[in-house]
């Protein structure tokens, strides 16, 4: 996809991080835009930094987590709008540091329906009308963590190598048809998602080592990047160099890169 401009672009997790970022960037090509999140104020906020660009936007509340929700979206958009062209898959959820044995199943399942289901029912029920535009794209975002499986991330893990799965597989299946499909492995983003996540312990949020190895690129600087190979059509996007690393390890070692990871993890907790 070359040209953003006059495309209808849904983004979910809009108000705040990644999907902030990708909103103004889009706004900034000309594109019109169709925005989701929980957190009503931060979507608000996002709609007016959209505004200011000059760009139309429209903004609705969805719990990514619950069908129903998604599908009263999906049906509302449509039926105002007609079509989409650009679907962006971008909310996500995470838990603190957590090891199988002690993490809360709930939690676990709360992680699956955020981070996997809601991109399967978004995805889902924005098909039909995808593949009827000319050109139109679904952008998925993963993680370094689906890439690279790592110690007490045992269920954030799981979803993103599951997003990965279901994206790379949908990629194939559509590959004869007018959508492009983009998986999107960020590595660590200076956004509210550690922040945000369910801690089990209480000084988690005092854990600056991990928060800070989170904090490595921008938003801003995450969504040109994904912009600038949706242009080019590069359907597989990694961001950062720690994700760049992951990805090599993973193809290089694909059992051997466990140790290196744990040592590294290592290193930095006793720094």
């Amino acid at each position: 996809m070359r040209n953003f401009k006059n495309k209808i672009a849904v983004i979910t997790g809009a108000g705040s991080g990644i999907g902030r970022a990708l909103a103004i960037e889009l706004a900034m090509k000309h594109a019109a835009l169709i925005l989701s999140d929980k957190n009503k104020i931060g979507l608000e906020e996002t709609k007016t930094l959209v505004e200011t660009v000059g760009a139309e936007c429209h903004t609705y509340v969805v719990d990514v987590s619950d069908e129903k929700s998604i599908t009263t979206f999906a049906k509302k958009v449509l039926d105002e709008f007609g079509y989409i062209d650009m679907l962006f898959n971008n909310a996500g959820f995470a838990l603190g540091k957590i090891t199988l044995q002690d993490v809360k199943m709930e939690d676990f399942k709360k992680l699956i329906d955020v981070n996997l289901y809601g991109v399967i029912h978004h995805t889902k029920l924005f098909l039909d009308t995808l593949l009827s535009r000319p050109e139109a794209a679904i952008i998925n975002t993963s993680s370094l963590f689906g890439l690279v499986g790592v110690m007490e991330q045992v269920p954030y893990c799981t979803t993103k190598f599951a997003v990965r799965g279901f994206t790379e597989s949908l990629r194939m299946e559509l590959s004869d048809t007018n959508v492009e499909v983009y998986c999107v492995h960020p590595g660590g983003i200076n956004t509210n998602i550690y922040k945000n996540a369910i801690h089990y312990k209480e000084d988690a949020l005092l854990d600056t080592k991990f928060q800070k190895m989170l904090e490595r690129t921008s938003p801003e600087e995450a969504a040109k990047v994904i912009l600038k190979h949706i242009e080019r059509k590069n359907q597989r996007i990694i961001i950062g160099i720690d994700a760049e690393m992951g990805d090599r390890l993973s193809r290089t070692m694909p059992l051997g890169y466990s140790k290196v990871v744990k040592r590294i993890f290592n290193m930095i907790a006793n720094s």
